[in-house]
């Protein structure tokens, strides 16, 4: 054992750069990392000491446990080689799932993709590292949301019972992320359940919808529907649902998923807006208020119904279009001192501030 590990480290020292390739009919981009990284990740552990180790010191220490190059030969061929065979059924499949798929299993155990995924930013969508157009980093993704993301977001919509207020129940097949990019300076990722103040939704929020399916995604559209069911309802001495927002005909890759104003301003008149943005402006001294961000694919029809009041019955608006609700996302919102500049900021009236008043019943 002794005498082989020495050979192998003689001919890993004698070879130039990487000699490890995946399989040959690889669609996944190589590995956007240094090549000492690389040449680490592919073909082990230098005699130097593992890259990731910056101090000279601690180099000269470490001490590969012993046979662990050769077993990683071994394990890497034999994934190389169910590789090689997953891509053979592969393209002799008909079926785009089946294809999808087998395409899947063939890079699902790639080093060079699971580093990709492992080290780099999955919002984002930079496709030099990670290209969701590629099922295995769908699927990579979509582990990775069922892990944590899903579960946050189907919590928050369930306690706060936005599930079954505004819709009554969904069944999630895409991550819905949302942010507010304004002058404010507010650009990350919100939370899903969190309270914003109004002068950070002051203008229409950006979505991206990431879809995992395999899809023909020419064809299909989209609608975004944001519902405000806590509007007050003073009459009735109740809430009613009104629409914040609502876009139809809107057309995504697996990449290009991401709804902000510059994407709609760069298409315009390829989309449909049903009715203009209209921010939180909560009244003073109610609960706060919940901002729903329902998400559906409506298929190949188009819809381009544009509506004049903002009183709401979404689900059955949903059941007249046949859509079909594929993720959501929520946000809460309620009075503070910036309320009246954004009301004088859309020409709204002034709220209204609500008080107890002993021996009367409140709305809630």
């Amino acid at each position: 054992m002794l005498r082989s590990n020495i050979i192998s480290q003689c001919r890993r020292l004698l070879s130039t750069g990487t000699t490890k390739t995946w399989a040959s009919k690889t669609t996944a981009p190589s590995l956007k990392a240094s090549t000492h990284y690389r040449d680490a990740l592919l073909d082990g552990i230098p005699s130097t000491g593992p890259p990731s180790l910056r101090s000279r010191k601690y180099k000269q220490r470490y001490s590969s446990p012993e046979g662990i190059n050769e077993a990683f030969d071994v394990a890497y061929d034999f994934l190389k080689s169910k590789s090689e065979a997953a891509y053979a059924k592969a393209a002799e499949a008909k079926d785009p799932q089946e294809k999808a798929q087998l395409e899947t299993q063939a890079e699902l155990h790639n080093p060079e993709v699971n580093f990709n995924f492992a080290y780099n930013e999955k919002l984002e969508n930079d496709t030099q590292y990670i290209d969701y157009e590629l099922p295995v980093y769908r699927e990579l993704k979509k582990k990775h949301w069922e892990n944590y993301g899903q579960m946050l977001t189907m919590q928050r919509l369930e306690t706060l019972a936005a599930i079954p207020d505004t819709l009554p129940t969904l069944e999630p097949k895409a991550e819905i992320s949302l942010k507010f990019q304004n002058h404010t300076g507010v650009n990350r990722w919100v939370e899903a359940g969190k309270k914003l103040s109004s002068n950070a939704t002051t203008f229409p929020p950006s979505v991206k919808i990431q879809e995992f399916d395999a899809l023909d995604l020419t064809k299909g559209k989209y609608t975004i529907l944001i519902v405000n069911p806590d509007v007050p309802d003073i009459e009735n001495n109740t809430y009613k649902t009104q629409i914040a927002w609502g876009l139809s005909n809107l057309s995504i890759t697996y990449n290009d998923n991401f709804i902000n104003p510059a994407k709609l301003l760069k298409d315009e008149g390829k989309y449909n807006e049903i009715i203009s943005y209209l921010p939180p402006v909560p009244e003073k001294n109610l609960p706060a208020q919940r901002f729903v961000t329902w998400v559906f694919r409506q298929g190949e029809q188009s819809l381009d119904i544009q509506l004049q009041k903002r009183d709401f019955d979404i689900r059955q608006f949903v059941e007249d279009f046949k859509l079909e609700a594929i993720g959501a996302h929520i946000w809460r919102s309620e009075w503070d001192l910036n309320v009246r500049e954004v009301r004088e900021l859309y020409g709204l009236p002034q709220g209204t501030v609500f008080a107890k008043v002993k021996g009367t019943r409140r709305l809630r």
